[in-house]
Protein backbone atom coordinates (compact mmCIF):
# COMPACT_ATOMS: atom_id res chain seq x y z
CA UNK A 1 0.00 0.00 0.00
CA UNK A 2 1.14 3.38 -0.91
CA UNK A 3 1.47 5.41 2.17
CA UNK A 4 3.23 8.53 3.56
CA UNK A 5 6.51 8.20 6.25
CA UNK A 6 4.63 10.23 9.09
CA UNK A 7 8.20 10.05 11.03
CA UNK A 8 10.14 11.82 8.17
CA UNK A 9 7.75 14.03 7.73
CA UNK A 10 7.38 15.37 11.06
CA UNK A 11 11.18 15.45 11.52
CA UNK A 12 11.85 17.56 8.26
CA UNK A 13 10.87 20.83 9.39
CA UNK A 14 12.89 20.64 12.81
CA UNK A 15 16.51 19.22 11.00
CA UNK A 16 18.70 21.64 9.83
CA UNK A 17 19.78 22.81 6.38
CA UNK A 18 23.31 21.54 6.68
CA UNK A 19 25.43 19.30 5.12
CA UNK A 20 27.14 16.58 6.72
CA UNK A 21 30.31 17.30 6.03
CA UNK A 22 29.73 20.53 8.09
CA UNK A 23 28.56 18.53 10.82
CA UNK A 24 31.72 16.38 10.98
CA UNK A 25 33.55 19.31 10.60
CA UNK A 26 32.02 20.66 13.51
CA UNK A 27 32.02 17.27 15.38
CA UNK A 28 35.88 16.91 14.77
CA UNK A 29 36.92 20.59 16.16
CA UNK A 30 35.02 19.74 19.42
CA UNK A 31 36.94 16.63 19.91
CA UNK A 32 39.87 19.02 19.12
CA UNK A 33 39.08 21.04 22.19
CA UNK A 34 36.98 23.91 20.74
CA UNK A 35 34.07 23.61 22.43
CA UNK A 36 32.39 26.90 21.05
CA UNK A 37 31.59 24.85 17.88
CA UNK A 38 29.13 23.17 20.16
CA UNK A 39 27.49 25.90 20.46
CA UNK A 40 26.96 25.83 17.09
CA UNK A 41 25.64 22.30 17.11
CA UNK A 42 23.34 22.88 19.74
CA UNK A 43 21.92 25.69 17.71
CA UNK A 44 21.55 23.54 14.31
CA UNK A 45 20.16 20.39 16.23
CA UNK A 46 18.06 22.01 19.40
CA UNK A 47 14.91 22.53 17.36
CA UNK A 48 15.21 18.88 15.88
CA UNK A 49 14.92 17.67 19.59
CA UNK A 50 12.89 20.15 21.27
CA UNK A 51 10.24 19.25 18.62
CA UNK A 52 10.45 15.48 20.21
CA UNK A 53 10.47 16.44 23.97
CA UNK A 54 7.20 19.15 23.31
CA UNK A 55 5.38 16.24 21.57
CA UNK A 56 5.87 13.44 24.07
CA UNK A 57 5.51 16.09 27.48
CA UNK A 58 3.16 18.79 26.19
CA UNK A 59 4.92 20.97 28.79
CA UNK A 60 7.95 23.99 27.89
CA UNK A 61 9.95 23.27 30.55
CA UNK A 62 10.03 19.53 30.64
CA UNK A 63 10.67 19.80 27.14
CA UNK A 64 13.60 22.24 27.68
CA UNK A 65 14.81 20.06 30.65
CA UNK A 66 14.85 16.93 28.29
CA UNK A 67 17.08 19.20 25.85
CA UNK A 68 19.54 20.33 28.22
CA UNK A 69 19.79 16.58 29.02
CA UNK A 70 20.14 15.44 25.66
CA UNK A 71 22.68 17.48 24.77
CA UNK A 72 24.85 17.00 27.48
CA UNK A 73 24.67 13.50 26.88
CA UNK A 74 25.51 14.05 23.23
CA UNK A 75 28.36 16.02 24.42
CA UNK A 76 29.34 13.24 26.47
CA UNK A 77 29.66 10.49 23.69
CA UNK A 78 30.31 12.97 21.18
CA UNK A 79 33.01 10.78 20.03
CA UNK A 80 31.10 7.11 19.36
CA UNK A 81 29.49 8.74 16.87
CA UNK A 82 31.28 7.68 13.68
CA UNK A 83 29.46 9.12 10.67
CA UNK A 84 27.93 5.93 10.20
CA UNK A 85 24.48 7.28 10.21
CA UNK A 86 23.45 10.68 9.74
CA UNK A 87 23.92 12.91 13.02
CA UNK A 88 21.17 13.57 13.66
CA UNK A 89 19.86 10.23 13.46
CA UNK A 90 21.98 9.22 15.86
CA UNK A 91 21.15 12.38 17.67
CA UNK A 92 17.56 11.61 17.55
CA UNK A 93 17.98 8.34 19.64
CA UNK A 94 20.00 10.10 22.28
CA UNK A 95 16.95 12.06 22.39
CA UNK A 96 14.45 9.81 22.61
CA UNK A 97 16.39 7.73 25.67
CA UNK A 98 16.55 11.43 27.79
CA UNK A 99 12.76 11.49 27.20
CA UNK A 100 11.87 7.48 28.21
CA UNK A 101 14.58 8.55 31.52
CA UNK A 102 12.06 11.41 31.97
CA UNK A 103 9.29 9.42 31.53
CA UNK A 104 10.03 6.94 33.77
CA UNK A 105 11.13 8.95 36.53
CA UNK A 106 8.00 11.22 36.28
CA UNK A 107 5.93 7.52 36.42
CA UNK A 108 7.47 6.51 39.33
CA UNK A 109 5.58 9.71 41.38
CA UNK A 110 2.14 8.18 39.94
CA UNK A 111 1.01 4.89 41.31
CA UNK A 112 -2.13 5.12 39.28
CA UNK A 113 -2.22 3.86 35.66
CA UNK A 114 -4.64 3.88 33.25
CA UNK A 115 -6.69 0.48 32.20
CA UNK A 116 -7.29 -0.03 28.65
CA UNK A 117 -8.81 -2.97 26.34
CA UNK A 118 -6.85 -5.32 25.28
CA UNK A 119 -9.13 -7.02 22.43
CA UNK A 120 -8.22 -3.63 20.34
CA UNK A 121 -6.08 -4.67 17.12
CA UNK A 122 -3.05 -2.36 16.17
CA UNK A 123 -2.63 -1.64 12.72
CA UNK A 124 1.02 -1.84 12.13
CA UNK A 125 1.77 1.00 9.49
CA UNK A 126 1.24 4.01 11.02
CA UNK A 127 0.79 5.74 7.78
CA UNK A 128 -2.70 4.22 7.77
CA UNK A 129 -3.34 7.66 9.38
CA UNK A 130 -3.27 9.24 6.06
CA UNK A 131 -5.61 7.76 4.62
CA UNK A 132 -7.39 10.62 3.55
CA UNK A 133 -3.89 12.05 2.26
CA UNK A 134 -1.73 9.26 1.30
CA UNK A 135 -3.14 9.45 -2.81
CA UNK A 136 -1.72 12.32 -3.16
CA UNK A 137 1.73 11.20 -4.59
CA UNK A 138 4.41 12.91 -4.60
CA UNK A 139 3.85 15.15 -2.03
CA UNK A 140 5.02 18.35 -3.11
CA UNK A 141 7.27 20.89 -0.56
CA UNK A 142 3.87 22.07 0.17
CA UNK A 143 1.78 19.43 0.84
CA UNK A 144 4.76 17.90 3.22
CA UNK A 145 4.67 21.36 4.95
CA UNK A 146 0.90 21.53 5.41
CA UNK A 147 0.45 17.81 6.23
CA UNK A 148 3.11 18.46 8.95
CA UNK A 149 1.54 21.30 10.83
CA UNK A 150 -1.83 18.94 10.44
CA UNK A 151 0.45 16.23 12.07
CA UNK A 152 1.91 18.50 15.08
CA UNK A 153 -1.13 20.35 15.40
CA UNK A 154 -3.18 17.03 16.21
CA UNK A 155 -0.85 15.46 18.16
CA UNK A 156 -0.97 18.16 20.51
CA UNK A 157 -4.45 17.94 21.04
CA UNK A 158 -3.84 14.15 21.89
CA UNK A 159 -4.23 13.13 25.57
CA UNK A 160 -1.20 12.84 27.55
CA UNK A 161 -1.25 9.06 27.33
CA UNK A 162 -2.03 9.06 23.89
CA UNK A 163 0.35 11.48 22.88
CA UNK A 164 3.24 9.24 24.70
CA UNK A 165 2.32 5.97 23.40
CA UNK A 166 1.95 7.61 19.83
CA UNK A 167 5.26 9.38 20.07
CA UNK A 168 7.27 6.54 21.58
CA UNK A 169 6.12 3.97 18.96
CA UNK A 170 6.09 6.24 15.67
CA UNK A 171 8.87 8.57 16.47
CA UNK A 172 10.54 6.56 18.84
CA UNK A 173 10.30 3.24 16.43
CA UNK A 174 9.34 1.19 20.13
CA UNK A 175 7.78 -2.12 20.06
CA UNK A 176 4.23 -1.98 22.31
CA UNK A 177 5.79 -3.75 24.65
CA UNK A 178 8.89 -1.09 24.99
CA UNK A 179 6.04 1.27 25.02
CA UNK A 180 4.50 -0.36 27.92
CA UNK A 181 7.25 -1.25 30.15
CA UNK A 182 8.31 2.54 29.71
CA UNK A 183 4.94 3.84 30.63
CA UNK A 184 4.55 1.22 33.40
CA UNK A 185 1.28 -0.22 32.00
CA UNK A 186 -0.30 -2.98 30.00
CA UNK A 187 0.43 -3.98 26.74
CA UNK A 188 -3.68 -3.28 26.08
CA UNK A 189 -3.87 -0.37 27.41
CA UNK A 190 -0.64 1.03 24.76
CA UNK A 191 -2.68 -0.69 21.98
CA UNK A 192 -6.19 1.31 23.14
CA UNK A 193 -4.20 4.30 23.49
CA UNK A 194 -2.71 4.27 20.09
CA UNK A 195 -6.19 2.94 18.56
CA UNK A 196 -7.77 6.26 19.95
CA UNK A 197 -5.04 8.07 18.82
CA UNK A 198 -4.88 6.99 15.43
CA UNK A 199 -8.96 7.40 15.37
CA UNK A 200 -8.46 11.13 16.12
CA UNK A 201 -5.93 11.80 13.70
CA UNK A 202 -7.26 9.82 10.77
CA UNK A 203 -10.13 12.44 11.45
CA UNK A 204 -7.88 15.34 11.87
CA UNK A 205 -5.72 14.80 8.74
CA UNK A 206 -9.19 14.59 6.29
Amino acid sequence: MLGIDVKSIMMQDSAPDVSENKVRALVEAVLHGDRKKYGELFELFQPLVFRLSWNLTGNFDDAMDIVQECFLRAYRALSSWKGKAKFSTWLHRIAVNTAIDFIRREARHHEKRMEGSPNEEEDEEVQSLCEGVERRTPLTELQQKELRTKIFTAVSFLPKMQRRCFVLRYLGDMSIREVSEILGCSEGTVKSQLHRARVFLKSALV
